[in-house]
């Protein structure tokens, strides 16, 4: 047998190891300035952006209205006070009450639109000058009164722009008029719709009853409350507190996708009891961390 001697090999590897450790230098590189740490990626900026615009204007932003909103985030290290403030000037545009306007008309009206109300209006117009010159004053009221009821649907959301309807009056116009009385025909009918617009749940069996024979005249007592005619069915279901219950679950399923919660529904229920306005409700549900993803 050979013998193998190695002494050599070992005292070459050792100088190796102690010649090639890997040096580590600071390097100073003048005008680099390193990105700031905030965890929060272009991509899921661009997406909240996004996702306002459709959800506020229904629509995406144009590539201006996208760099605009970005900048003013990142400037601010996408800070709660900077998405309050795009959120705020998204909501203060015109544009914003004409979308909100759309989707209430299509959930409430289905297929009306403002070319057949026009149509609609035009068409009363006529009639009611024919029955002026006829002199049938009792055709005259009648029509006079559903167009009046038209009109004022037709201006809700300019009117509630301008703050000079609140969020009540503005939904009752969407229950009392020709488009919704048809859509929903007969007494039982309006009140469990109504309900499930308003209230997002059916009624029970004893506000069910209640309803339809205010709705249909006769004196009744619902959420504590006295009414008598359909008119003040409508005026009930439009003031009482579970008709900000609503507006909160609307703006929940809305824009995160899910019910609230009750302790969501007790806090934002109570604000808006207290004056505060729907919108700020919804500013605040669109500029939490859920919403943003930041």
């Amino acid at each position: 047998m050979r013998q193998v001697i190695f002494p050599f090999c070992i005292a070459v590897l050792f100088a190796s190891c102690a010649k090639d450790g890997i040096i580590h230098e600071d390097l100073i590189i003048d005008g680099n300035q390193p990105p700031e740490v905030t965890g929060v990626s272009i991509v899921e900026v661009n997406n909240y952006v996004n996702s306002l615009y459709i959800d506020l204007y229904g629509r995406t932003p144009t590539s201006e209205e996208l760099s605009a909103a970005t900048n003013l985030l990142i400037e601010a290290d996408y800070d709660s006070l900077s998405r309050q403030e795009l959120v705020a000037g998204m909501m203060a545009n015109w544009e914003y009450y004409k979308n909100f306007n759309l989707l209430i008309s299509q959930q409430y009206l289905v297929d009306a639109d403002s070319v057949s109300m026009q149509y609609q209006i035009e068409y009363w117009e006529y009639v009611i000058d024919l029955y002026t010159d006829a002199g049938d004053a009792l055709e005259v009221a009648y029509y006079t009164w559903e167009l009046n009821r038209l009109l004022d649907l037709t201006t809700a959301h300019v009117d509630y722009a301008n703050g000079t309807i609140d969020i009540n009056t503005y939904f009752r116009r969407y229950l009392d008029n020709y488009y919704y009385d048809q859509v929903n025909m007969g007494s039982l009918n309006f009140v469990i719709s109504v309900f499930n617009n308003v209230f997002h749940r059916y009624p029970t069996n004893d506000e069910e009853a209640s309803g339809v024979a205010m709705v249909d005249g006769s004196t009744e007592q619902l959420f504590l409350m006295d009414g008598s005619s359909k008119g003040d069915f409508m005026d009930i279901m439009t003031t009482t507190p579970e008709f900000y219950q609503g507006l909160i679950i609307s703006a929940y399923t809305a824009f995160l996708a899910r019910n609230p919660t009750a302790a969501e529904i007790d806090f934002f229920t109570q604000q808006l009891l207290e004056g505060v306005s729907y919108h700020d409700i919804k500013k605040t549900i669109l500029t939490g961390e859920e919403y943003a993803g930041f």
